[in-house]
């Protein structure tokens, strides 16, 4: 009975983890350029004195798949079509998203939502805000009218998976981990949205609440037998 009360309350904490995740994919839903968190369990045994106990670990991952691109018609709402990341410069050194709603200030800095600075290829490139009109290519080269501002530093990582995640849909690379250019293209006037299924997350939900139900009713059974054999008859 013991070794069914430690798995009933593993399975529950890890319904928990997985029901925090769904919620946090469900809240983000409508955010440009969010990538759904999941969970992946394995099961090890696991040695303690002359026992051996099954344990039941979970593991935090971040999907990185494409997400559907929405055509906005905006100058500088930018989306990534492939594997790839735009860098901005934060306060504590690079970060890098999939959110490419971009805004110039009067500066003619190219911007977050945030106020943090998009980052180039070499000098930081800046746009006349009332002068001709704004392009980029694929390749994340920018134009305004015949003139080259520069290209947008667009990068990849050999294991996105390692990224950590941060506040407002940016990643930071952990030490050691090294951007490499990008073959993601560009596509200017498109936004790329949450690649979260909401049909998806709330039939996970059902599972994981059921799979919570599970766990409470074998602990409820396991109390019953405690008590038969505890209390005198």
């Amino acid at each position: 009975m013991t070794d069914g009360l430690t798995h009933s309350v593993q399975a529950l904490g890890s319904a928990e983890k997985r029901m925090e995740m769904i919620a946090a994919n469900l809240a983000n839903l409508s955010a440009p350029g969010f990538k759904r968190s999941a969970d992946v369990q394995h099961s090890f045994d696991q040695v303690l004195g002359s026992r051996v106990e099954r344990r039941t670990v979970s593991r935090r991952e971040t999907d990185f798949s494409q997400g559907t691109l929405a055509a906005t018609s905006n100058t500088y709402d930018l989306a990534l079509h492939g594997r790839g990341f735009f860098t901005v410069d934060g306060q504590n050194g690079e970060l890098y998203t999939r959110d490419g709603r971009f805004l110039v200030n009067d500066e003619g800095v190219l911007q977050t939502q945030e106020g943090l600075p998009v980052a180039w290829e070499g000098p930081r490139g800046t746009v006349d805000p009332t002068g001709a009109a704004v392009t980029v290519d694929a390749a994340g080269m920018v134009r305004q009218g015949d003139s080259e501002i520069g290209k947008l530093r667009v990068v990849d990582f050999e294991q996105p998976g390692a990224l950590v995640v941060r506040r407002g849909g940016f990643f930071e690379a952990p030490q050691g981990a090294v951007p490499q250019p990008s073959e993601a293209e560009v596509r200017q006037g498109y936004v790329e949205q949450a690649n979260v299924s909401a049909v998806d997350e709330l039939v996970a939900m059902i599972a994981v609440q059921r799979r919570f139900e599970m766990g409470t009713r074998v602990m409820s059974s396991i109390e019953q037998s405690y008590r038969r054999l505890t209390n005198p008859r």
